[in-house]
């Protein structure tokens, strides 16, 4: 409607106004969604968010981030994320801090407390059909004392998607150093609406960090995981558009998930 129109409008323009090149400019994929606004749409994104998932912003502006879920075959996606995820956006809009009940606390995720965000992972979809294996940070801030609900994203390998339930050594590296680029993004984003608004936001994680929990900043084992995706010929394994990854030689064995890369392509085409 109209006046459902002028609201998401007035939304818009209040983070993404005159100033707002600095939050769309960034080349990492960064979310920004309204709670206080009807099913919690996107208000804006980053040049980077762009690139993940393949639709420009006046596509993506006004839209729940389940429109990257909802073309998903069922069997690929977790019912169990999703209504983390709206629990989380919920609370959010309630004013209540949010925590994930100990028997839904996946052993990949930080091990400290986290009443303010949440990492989950989620197979998508990109604007062209294809399938990504997309981790994200959901975390709740304060820009000039409203709450918002910031998401970074990043992609993960699909041969670790499809292996978060087993709790091996290297899909726990592999999700660690995914946590970690985007509690480094994080930090960026930070800067920038901390230039822009009065800021306030949850104690990022190298702030009270364990020192043991085995997160790795370098990202080697993330980027190679991904590099070894990117080789495989076209049409087996979406190419990474996350600029921020380190191109390293593939030390991922990808035969346990060729399987999962051709059930999915069926199911796709």
């Amino acid at each position: 409607t109209e006046e459902q129109s002028s609201v998401l409008q007035e939304a818009v323009d209040r983070v993404f106004g005159a100033t707002g090149e600095k939050l769309t400019g960034l080349n990492f994929s960064l979310t920004i969604a309204d709670p206080f606004v009807d099913e919690c749409p996107l208000i804006g994104c980053s040049s980077g968010f762009g690139t993940l998932c393949g639709y420009n912003m006046d596509e993506i502006v006004g839209r729940n981030c389940r429109f990257l879920v909802d073309p998903v075959p069922k069997k690929f996606v977790s019912s169990k994320v999703r209504n983390l995820a709206r629990d989380f956006c919920v609370s959010v809009k309630e004013g209540r801090s949010f925590r994930i009940p100990e028997q839904e606390r996946e052993f990949w995720m930080p091990r400290e407390s986290r009443e303010d965000g949440i990492f989950c992972a989620q197979m998508n979809a990109r604007k062209d059909g294809s399938l990504f294996a997309n981790m994200f940070y959901l975390l709740k801030v304060e820009l000039d004392d409203k709450p918002y609900i910031i998401g970074l994203q990043t992609e993960l390998p699909r041969t670790t998607f499809s292996s978060l339930d087993t709790a091996d050594e290297s899909t726990l590296q592999v999700c660690h150093e995914a946590c970690e680029v985007l509690d480094q993004n994080l930090g960026e984003v930070e800067r920038v609406l901390a230039g822009m608004f009065w800021y306030s936001g949850p104690m990022r994680r190298q702030q009270g960090v364990d020192p043991d929990d085995g997160y790795k900043a370098s990202g080697a084992v993330l980027g190679q995981a991904l590099r070894h995706e990117a080789a495989m010929p076209a049409g087996c394994a979406p190419q990474s558009n996350i600029g921020i990854m380190t191109c390293c030689q593939p030390v991922v064995s990808a035969d346990n998930g060729q399987a999962e890369e051709d059930d999915i392509l069926k199911d796709v085409h």
